[in-house]
């Protein structure tokens, strides 16, 4: 767990934090960027470690998942009310961390670069703020463009 006097982070061990998680991807992905439900949940929530990150006053704040056979990144949301705020760096450096301490050297993600005035959003920025790197070309998942990144853990 971590935290300070604004949210915790934690791994989303009980069925509430679980559903917590799963709220804030329903209010992003689906009501917001209007992703198909049958898109946004599928057979790696159940082999993900799922994180979650609420503020001191028990809000949810953002979610992001770890497919723990391949260490990747996935489904990160922030809540819109919570969003350029700070929050996304500490989340993601919080499952850096739990890779790290697994022996993991790397993680990776299938980020949106889309261009928000045709449907989703461009994250590619911020994880190259966060040191990710471009491994490979652009292409086509679920209708937006996407580019795989990668993150070299330090030890």
């Amino acid at each position: 767990m971590s935290g300070n006097t604004n949210y915790v982070i934690r791994i989303a061990n009980t069925p509430e934090d679980i559903e917590k998680c799963m709220q804030i991807r329903k209010e992003v992905f689906i009501d917001e960027q209007g992703y198909d439900i049958s898109i946004e949940t599928n057979d790696d929530d159940y082999q993900s470690t799922h994180f979650l990150m609420i503020s001191n006053k028990d809000e949810p704040i953002g979610t992001i998942r770890l497919i723990n056979n391949n260490n990747q990144l996935g489904r990160f949301a922030i809540m819109k009310t919570f969003r350029s705020k700070g929050f996304g760096k500490p989340l993601i450096e919080f499952v850096h961390e739990h890779v790290r301490n697994k022996g993991g050297v790397e993680i990776w993600c299938q980020s949106q670069a889309a261009n928000p005035n045709s449907g989703g959003i461009d994250a590619t920025g911020f994880y190259k703020k966060m040191g990710y790197v471009n491994k490979g070309e652009l292409y086509m998942k679920e209708g937006t463009q996407h580019q795989d990144m990668v993150y070299y853990l330090k030890h």
